[in-house]
């Protein structure tokens, strides 16, 4: 649902790093020229912001190239959230490579560029991957102020995925490296999976714990001092550990808690990873358990896809209290992300990528499992509703079945969109159809009644070859909302995304590429079915 205030197998060990020197000094704040130039007073989004066919108005935009996977996001003492991407601002270009680019937001629906902390190619380190903060407040590191903010991160370097840390004296704005630049853990050879460090600290045990991904598990490593790492164990996420269910190559694992209603604390693992074995694709998933006496992960349940749309990846994860965790990801998936998408002029467009609406995070019990459910947060409307409302048995059937007109409306491409399915004769029944139509796009959400399934088919002029195949793909998701007198779907429509909102907080997000300004909503249905819909148009 969406917001009503915002409208609201065993891995052998690893062999240690060599320890820290004790010369080592202190360090000292390092001046950064761009952060200085950051005043109080809010920055408008539009701050470095180059103009794109792809741009969006109520969805963050990336100032130039290429983004990717969200990094920690973390409550700053200005009172902001903090958030990192990755972003290759030389797409395709000398230079290409990824490197860490640093916002900050009060509501999540407005933002401000604050620049690249974490810069590519520099300290040792070459283009990086995903990775993790942890601030200094404990005084794990010694020789770090309290104030420290401390990353760790993967850079794929000629010899394999190592692992670097950095650490930070401005509240998270630049960053120099720690243990002189050296990484503080190696993978074994250049094929090794090792990437994508998730920090936590163990305050039982005073250490710090690493979760890696490796392929098809999470190695968990433990230490002391931040640098030097001992195995601890793994959780294993392959075919033969989850009943059969092949989830292929594990990405971005994080490591959250969250109390039911009943009082209960569960750890959930959170990781992308691939259900093409299941009529999926890439996306994130959770596991929900707990941890063993070495910090190992340990599922008591099989892994659940947190959304269930194709665009939903490289995500990120904030606490915001014991029972509510905050989430952003990135927009794409690698299938097509990367393929040559043509903007108005008909040449490869190379300023790509958004970040998802963020949502709040619950868990609650159903069914005797565990279950999260999603609320988004999305901007004010800027205008009155267009409200509407139809029945089908009024509305012309054509040939093929279906009634065409519960709604056909003519829009701007940024909409918050409410619509409200009732059976005119109890329960739902039929199909229900919502199109959304560009003059280079349509995507179609199609509803099944019967059995709670739905299947969402899009395409676009505006991507070509083998990436167009993929883009196209369809998924069916069995919603388990069969026999219901109602089902209520909201919908966020913005230049290049739409995100579903649908019941017992499910959520759907995808990309949609388009680049035009008009917007046809189509809702139609093959039963006897009423619609209520209200309409808004969303903007900054």
């Amino acid at each position: 649902m969406i917001c009503a205030a915002a409208m609201t197998g065993c891995k052998k060990e690893q062999q240690p790093q060599s320890a820290m020197p004790k010369s080592e000094p202190i360090p000292q704040p390092v001046p950064n020229p761009a952060a200085a130039a950051i005043s109080n007073q809010r920055i408008e989004i539009r701050m470095l912001v180059e103009k794109g066919d792809y741009n969006q108005t109520n969805h963050y935009n990336t100032p130039k190239g290429f983004m990717n996977d969200i990094q920690s996001i973390f409550k700053g003492n200005d009172g902001y959230y903090h958030f990192y991407y990755l972003l290759n601002s030389n797409y395709k270009a000398p230079n290409d490579g990824t490197e860490w680019y640093h916002v900050r937001t009060r509501d999540w629906t407005r933002f401000e560029n604050l620049g690249v902390a974490i810069p590519k190619f520099v300290h040792g380190w070459s283009a990086m991957a995903t990775g993790s903060i942890i601030r200094n407040q404990n005084r794990f590191f010694k020789n770090l102020p309290n104030t420290a903010v401390v990353a760790y991160f993967t850079s794929y370097t000629e010899t394999g995925q190592h692992q670097y840390v950095a650490y930070s004296l401005d509240g998270g704005k630049s960053y120099r490296p720690y243990n002189n630049g050296r990484p503080v853990m190696k993978s074994a050879n250049k094929e090794q999976n090792a990437r994508d460090p998730y920090i936590r600290y163990d305050q039982s045990r005073q250490k710090l714990m690493m979760y890696l991904a490796e392929g098809d598990k999470v190695g968990t490593y433990s230490s002391s001092n931040g640098i030097n790492w001992q195995y601890e164990g793994a959780t294993i996420l392959n075919a033969g550990a989850l009943g059969g269910r092949d989830l292929g190559l594990i990405e971005c694992p994080v490591l959250m808690t969250l109390r039911g209603a009943a009082g209960e604390t569960k750890y959930v693992l959170f990781f992308g990873a691939n259900g093409y074995r299941y009529g999926s694709t890439t996306g994130t998933y959770y596991m929900v358990g707990h941890l063993d006496s070495r910090g190992n992960f340990v599922a008591e349940q099989l892994p659940e896809r947190l959304d269930q749309g194709s665009d939903y990846y490289g995500a990120n994860f904030y606490q915001e209290n014991e029972s509510t965790i905050k989430s952003i990801a990135w927009m794409g998936n690698w299938g097509y992300m990367q393929g040559r998408i043509l903007n108005n002029k008909g040449q490869e467009e190379k300023h790509l990528g958004s970040i998802s609406h963020a949502r709040n995070i619950k868990m609650v019990k159903r069914n005797g499992r565990y279950v999260l459910e999603s609320q988004l947060i999305v901007g004010n409307p800027k205008t009155s509703p267009y409200n509407h409302s139809a029945v089908a048995a009024v509305a012309p059937r054509a040939k093929d079945g279906y009634h065409k007109v519960l709604l056909d409306t003519t829009r701007w491409y940024s909409q918050a969109v409410n619509l409200k399915f009732t059976g005119t004769q109890g329960a739902l029944n039929g199909h229900i159809r919502i199109f959304i139509k560009q003059a280079d796009s349509q995507v179609l959400l199609d509803f099944n009644a019967a059995n709670g399934d739905y299947e969402v088919l899009r395409s676009s002029t505006k991507i070509t070859g083998d990436a167009s195949k993929e883009y196209q793909k369809s998924y069916i998701v069995r919603s388990g909302q069969a026999g219901r007198r109602e089902w209520n779907v909201h919908l966020t429509a913005d230049k290049t995304s739409l995100e579903f909102a649908l019941p017992d907080g499910q959520t759907y997000s995808l990309v949609k590429l388009s680049s035009a300004d008009q917007m046809q909503i189509l809702v139609e249905t093959s039963g006897d079915n009423r619609l209520d819909a209200q309409l808004y148009n969303l903007e900054r």
